[in-house]
């Protein structure tokens, strides 16, 4: 969102003091004996730089609606991970795009202070990793149904990812995906699903 590479978050993680001596300021294929040409890393890392604070300084701007060109909201349900993203985002200098929830998402209102919601249709994007464990429980089956009211009340007229790796959770979702992407990590066969969410039929009465 900000054209800023993960790399220079890892390199902005370093606390130390002495940047010289920072672990994460030169890739793993610095250290391969084959490699010989340091100053071409060294103008890719200033390129990467000078992208990622005119993308912070377009993402921090504001539209004709006041809202920034990038607003990013988050919500984790887990206490412990929500302290680890919060550390992340303090220490990636995204605090002032990014914000974050603790809580389960049947809780998390995106409404505004103003009354206004956080979301515009056709421009903003819901990105989901909800538990999908291979044995199901009862605990994982709420998640789900959770998911799919929250998605049902917030997100009209617009675009869901969600990220699953059993077939019959997705079902609880009672929503017809648009597109299917398969990816693999470690060992487990994923898939990202996009939906199309359509907008709140108005009742005439």
């Amino acid at each position: 969102a900000c054209d800023m590479a993960p790399g220079l978050s890892r390199i902005a993680s370093w606390r130390n003091g002495d940047n010289s001596r920072n672990p994460h300021r030169y890739p793993p294929a610095i250290r391969w004996k084959s490699f010989s040409d340091l100053e071409t890393w060294d103008e890719l890392l200033n390129e990467a730089k000078g992208r990622a604070v005119a993308g912070m300084k377009f993402a921090g701007s504001s539209m004709e609606n006041g809202q920034n060109n990038v607003s990013i909201y988050c919500n984790e349900k887990n206490p412990g991970a929500a302290q680890l993203a919060r550390s992340s985002i303090k220490n990636a200098g995204v605090t002032r795009i990014v914000s974050l929830s603790q809580g389960d998402c049947i809780d998390w209102d995106l409404e505004k202070d103003d009354g206004t919601s956080c979301t515009i249709p056709s421009r903003t994007i819901f990105v989901s990793n909800p538990p999908w464990g291979k044995r199901l429980s009862q605990d994982i089956d709420d998640s789900w149904v959770n998911l799919r009211e929250f998605i049902r009340r917030e997100a009209p007229g617009c675009e869901v990812w969600v990220l699953s790796g059993n077939k019959d959770l997705t079902k609880i979702l009672r929503m017809k995906k648009s597109k299917s992407l398969a990816i693999k990590t470690a060992e487990e066969d994923l898939k990202w699903l996009q939906y199309h969410v359509f907008k709140k039929r108005e009742v005439s009465v």
